[in-house]
């Protein structure tokens, strides 16, 4: 019985998780690429576990291949932050990490 209790417990920890991961807020469907590391963002105290939707922030990791590729990400990645709150780039250093 205490085996099974715990076994719920770690269910309900993945589910309150899963719901807390960083992530687009135009997303609709489930993240196909989501992970787990330690970091830190601006607005925490101190370094926790994060989930973070990998496919949100990808194309940010690499470089434009010209100017309106550059100009199109650099607008996306201001209306990303604009509906996240915060700035991205301590989420791509995670990543990057």
């Amino acid at each position: 019985m205490r085996l099974v209790l715990v076994v719920l417990a770690g269910l309900t920890f993945s589910a309150s998780t899963v719901a807390d991961c960083i992530q687009s807020p135009e997303r609709t469907q489930a993240c196909p690429h989501q992970i787990y590391r330690l970091g830190q963002l601006e607005n925490m105290a101190k370094p926790a576990m994060l989930c973070i939707c990998v496919a949100d922030f990808k194309e940010f990791l690499t470089v434009p291949s010209d100017e309106d590729e550059a100009h199109k990400q650099k607008l996306k990645r201001l209306k990303l932050e604009y509906a996240l709150g915060q700035k991205i780039e301590p989420i791509l250093q995670v990543l990057k990490d």
